[in-house]
Formats: structure tokens, C-alpha cells, sequence
């Protein structure tokens, strides 16, 4: 009789993870996983209580990623349109991570849900001294606007340079700060 598999809970994250960014989150399957792990589907559910335990698995790698992307700094921006650059970044290079967190059921309100969300609206007030509603309302706007570019770029429908995204999220973002001081 062989040995049984050594599987690892980090093993199936990994692995799980791996499928989703290849085969999309329909191709995250019990078998497929398996045959990933090179075991039968046996030692995931020891491990796993059923897929959608090893779901969310995934979904907690890919908002880890996610937080990754959009904090990383950039020289050539402010914070705040690193943060609108990094997340269209994480569109388009991670195109199946992006829409198993924002395309699809289960992730919640995008818009206020995130666990990001936080951090974003401290950019908004630390770098433009506004706060409350104004700072929430500039924060929807543009997410709102960096969503779109972000879903179009991960679905292929659109394409845009780098220069034109920039462009866009600095003109609406300027607008958007501007409308908010002169109430």
C-alpha cells in the first residue's frame, strides 16, 4: 500500500490559489485540486471541512495579494492615485483574483465592505485635510471610476495606457477635491 499524502492546509492554499488564477474560480474544484496535489480528494476534506471552507481559503489569499497591490508606494504618484493605479494594476495582473473579490457573489458591498477601505479613506484625509462624508463620498466616486477602468482592463472589453488611466483618476480626483472645498 502506498503512503498516504502529506497534504498541508498551506499546500491546498497554495495549490488552490493556483488553480484560481489559472482556470478562474470555476475551475477550483475538489478534483482538480487534487490532482494538483497529486493525492486523492481524501486529505483536503481532513483538512478542509467541504470546497467552500477551501474558497474562502482563497479569497483570503487573493484580499491579502490585494492589500499587497494597493499599498505599495510609487514614486511617481501621490498616495492617492498610487492607490487608483495599484488597483487597476492588480486588474490586470491578477485578472482572476480581481474578479473572484470584485466581480462575483459573495464578496459583499465593494464599495464599502473591503477591508481596505479604511486605509483608502486615511490616504483621502491625510493627504487632502477632508474628512466625514466629504472624505466617504470622494472615496465612492472614485472607486466607483477606478472599478469600471479595472473591470474593463480585466475583461479584456477595454484597453488603456497607463498615461490615459492616470490622466482620468487625476482629472476626476482633482475635480471631485475641488467640488468638495468649495461647498
Amino acid at each position: 500500500m502506498p503512503p498516504k499524502a502529506k497534504v498541508t492546509r498551506e499546500d491546498i492554499k497554495r495549490c488552490a490559489a493556483e488553480l484560481v488564477r489559472t482556470k478562474g474560480a470555476a475551475g477550483l474544484t475538489a478534483k482538480a485540486l487534487a490532482g494538483k496535489l497529486h493525492c486523492s480528494t481524501q486529505p483536503i476534506f481532513w483538512i478542509c471541512e467541504n470546497m467552500e471552507e477551501v474558497r474562502g481559503i482563497v479569497r483570503e489569499e487573493a484580499l491579502e495579494r490585494f492589500g499587497e497591490y494597493l499599498r505599495s508606494p510609487r514614486e511617481d504618484a501621490s498616495p492617492y492615485l498610487a492607490v487608483g493605479l495599484n488597483y487597476i494594476r492588480f486588474a490586470a495582473e491578477e485578472k482572476e483574483f480581481f474578479k473572484l473579490l470584485f466581480m462575483s457573489e459573495g464578496g459583499g458591498d465593494i464599495l464599502t465592505a473591503h477591508k481596505e477601505m479604511p486605509f483608502v479613506l486615511d490616504v483621502i484625509e491625510q493627504t487632502e485635510h477632508i474628512s466625514g462624508q466629504d472624505a466617504q463620498n470622494v472615496y465612492e466616486e472614485m472607486w466607483m471610476l477606478s472599478h469600471g477602468i479595472a473591470t474593463m482592463i480585466a475583461t479584456g472589453t477595454a484597453r488603456f495606457t497607463e498615461e490615459r488611466v492616470r490622466k482620468i483618476l487625476h482629472d476626476v480626483y482633482a475635480g471631485l477635491v475641488r467640488n468638495v472645498r468649495k461647498e
